[in-house]
């Protein structure tokens, strides 16, 4: 669910509903409920995964966050494409609160791109930024957000989120200069303990092209870098099935909107098309 997006949500709330936003989850009862006398983390009677979380009152919702063991979808991409501002993601992991932080992208209209490797690395440089402390969001703690983290939100971390036996075999396998590419810092596994870590490599210095291979409970659904089971024709037919829709939304959006108020990839002057 998506929750304290926009900076006039906050305000919305308070002048709305009198309360803060996770006041209002607690109340409306979308969350499971805190109960002092129990032993809450054993006893969830159902789970929520709130996206974005930005515009908050921190003194109140921060505290109910974790008494309620709510999950938070961060998509700083699409937080910032869209000038929503930075959601308070350093105080959410900090022992005191120790909320399951996970990472999103929202739509492509918001960002762009359903990258999880742009995510991350964005998730970790902007806190640092924002609080002039490199020591905040380290690479470690962005690729759990986008791995157990996920599958601890949705519930799934018995199954899912990480190589353990038991588990199902889902993970990727990344090859940053296997296309030629040379846009990742170097690492070397025969010395570890004076290279970069192959961590910051992954979240610093790859991004979702520099994916080799794909599993899916075990079954290899993509291998260097292509579909197996229909290859390039097929991913060319996925693009021109998202193309043609993507043009379907445009004309039915635009169908009662006059010439110069419809919507348009448009370019800022003095750029044009040629």
């Amino acid at each position: 669910m998506h929750c304290a997006e926009s900076p006039k949500d906050l305000d919305i709330y308070r002048e709305t509903y009198h309360c803060s936003p996770m006041e209002f989850v607690r109340d409306t009862k979308l969350c499971p409920q805190p109960n002092p006398s129990s032993d809450t983390c054993k006893r969830v009677t159902h789970r929520l995964v709130l996206a974005h979380m930005v515009n908050l009152d921190e003194e109140i919702d921060l505290p109910l966050l974790s008494s309620t063991q709510t999950s938070v979808a961060h998509n700083p991409t699409s937080n910032l494409k869209l000038a929503s501002g930075v959601a308070p993601v350093p105080s959410m992991l900090a022992n005191n609160y120790n909320t399951t932080v996970s990472l999103g992208t929202d739509g492509a209209p918001c960002s762009n791109h359903y990258d999880m490797f742009q995510e991350m690395h964005l998730a970790s440089i902007l806190h640092k930024g924002v609080h002039r402390d490199a020591s905040l969001v380290p690479a470690e703690v962005v690729l759990e957000m986008a791995t157990i983290n996920g599958a601890k939100a949705l519930g799934l971390d018995k199954d899912i989120g990480s190589l353990e036996a038991g588990k199902k075999a889902d993970f990727v396998v990344i090859d940053p200069y296997g296309q030629g590419g040379l846009g990742a810092a170097p690492w070397s596994s025969n010395t570890l303990e004076q290279a970069v870590s192959p961590v910051t490599t992954v979240v610093h210095g790859c991004t979702g092209r520099d994916v080799d291979m794909t599993v899916v409970g075990g079954e290899i659904l993509v291998k260097a870098g292509t579909l197996v089971v229909g290859g390039k024709d097929k991913e060319s037919q996925i693009v021109e099935m998202a193309q043609t829709a993507v043009k379907g939304i445009i004309e039915r959006a635009n169908h009662s909107h006059k010439e110069d108020k419809k919507i348009r990839g448009k370019l800022a002057s003095p750029w044009h098309y040629i």
